[in-house]
C-alpha cells in the first residue's frame, strides 16, 4: 500500500505530467514550424528546442522505468539508468550552452576571449551540441557495462529495510563510473553562476543610467538583463536538483528520498518551461495569439 508522502509524490508527477506534455509539444511544434517556414532556426530556438527534446525524452524514458519496474529485469535497469543519465547530462550542458548565449548576447565585456567568443559562438554551437552529446553518452554507457545488481539476501538489512530500497541502491556501481560522470557534470554547473554573476554585474551597472533616462525597469535593456537572470536561476536550480536526483539514485537505501526529491525537480522543470516562453518573443506572442482566438471563440459562442 502508498505511503502517503508517494501518494502525493505520484499526484504531483501526475498533474505535472499532464502540464509538462503539452507545453514541451507547444515549444517544439512552433520551433519546428518557424524552422519549415524560414529553412533555419534562430541560436536561442536551437537551444530551447534542445532543451524541450530532453524534457520530452525524460517522460519517454518513465515508461521504460515502468516496463522494468513490472518485469524486474536487470538489462531494462541497466538501459533506463544509462539512458536517463545521458538525458540528464545534455539537459545540463543545452542549458549550460543557453545561459551563456544570454551572456554574451546582452553583457559586453572588454576582454579579447569574450569578445572572441561573442562573434564566434554561432559557429562553434553545432560542435557544442556534439561534444555535449558524445560527452554524455561516454559517460554513460559504463553503467550497463559495469551496473550489477546485489543479491538482497547479502545485505545486512532486514526484510522490511529491503522492500523499502531502491533499484538504484540494489545495484553495484563502479566509483569511478560516478565521478567520471559527476565531473562532466560539475564542470557545467560551474559555468552556470559565472553566467549569473556576469549579468547581475553588469545589471547594478546599468540600473542608475537606465532608471535616468527610461524610469526604471521599462527599459527594455533591463528587462532583458531581469528576464536572463530569472532563467539562469531557474536553470541553476534545476541542475542542483538533478544532480541530487543522480545522486538519491546511487547512494541512498531508501526511496523515500527519491519521492521527496523528484517533484521539485519536476516543479522546477515547469518554472524553467514558464521563463522560456515568457523570454522568447516569438513563443509568447504565439501563446498570446492563442488564448486570444480561444477568449474570443468563448465569448461568440457565449453570446449566440
Amino acid at each position: 500500500m502508498l505511503m502517503p508522502f508517494q501518494l502525493f509524490a505520484y499526484t504531483l508527477e501526475l498533474f505535472i505530467f499532464c502540464f509538462m506534455i503539452p507545453t514541451n509539444m507547444f515549444i517544439f511544434i512552433v520551433n519546428l514550424l518557424n524552422w519549415i517556414k524560414d529553412k533555419k532556426l534562430l541560436q536561442v530556438d536551437q537551444l530551447i528546442t534542445s532543451i524541450i527534446v530532453c524534457y520530452i525524452l525524460e517522460e519517454v524514458i518513465k515508461s521504460i522505468r515502468f516496463i522494468e519496474n513490472i518485469c524486474n529485469d536487470l538489462l531494462l535497469l541497466k538501459i533506463h539508468f544509462a539512458l536517463s543519465c545521458t538525458v540528464m547530462s545534455c539537459n545540463v550542458w543545452f542549458s549550460t550552452f543557453l545561459c551563456v548565449y544570454f551572456c554574451l548576447k546582452i553583457v559586453n565585456v572588454k576582454n579579447t576571449l569574450y569578445i572572441c567568443l561573442q562573434r564566434s559562438f554561432q559557429k562553434i554551437l553545432p560542435w557544442l551540441f556534439v561534444s555535449a552529446i558524445l560527452g554524455s553518452v561516454l559517460v554513460s554507457v559504463p553503467f550497463i557495462l559495469n551496473i550489477t545488481k546485489e543479491d538482497p539476501s547479502n545485505t545486512k538489512l532486514n526484510t522490511s529495510a529491503i522492500n523499502r530500497q531502491s533499484k538504484f541502491a540494489l545495484m553495484n556501481i563502479k566509483t569511478k563510473d560516478i565521478l567520471s560522470y559527476m565531473t562532466l557534470s560539475w564542470i557545467a554547473m560551474l559555468i552556470l553562476p559565472i553566467s549569473a554573476i556576469t549579468i547581475v554585474n553588469s545589471l547594478l551597472k546599468h540600473i542608475n543610467q537606465v532608471q535616468q533616462s527610461f524610469g526604471g525597469f521599462r527599459s527594455p535593456n533591463m528587462k532583458a538583463h531581469v528576464q536572463a537572470l530569472s532563467t539562469i536561476i531557474s536553470f541553476l536550480v534545476t541542475n542542483v536538483i538533478i544532480l541530487l536526483v543522480f545522486s538519491v539514485n546511487v547512494i541512498t537505501h531508501d526511496e523515500i528520498w527519491k519521492f521527496l526529491i523528484y517533484p521539485f525537480y519536476s516543479l522546477s522543470k515547469v518554472v524553467v518551461c514558464w521563463n522560456l516562453i515568457k523570454g522568447n518573443r516569438n513563443l509568447n506572442k504565439t501563446l498570446k495569439n492563442i488564448f486570444s482566438k480561444l477568449h474570443r471563440t468563448n465569448t461568440s459562442n457565449d453570446v449566440e
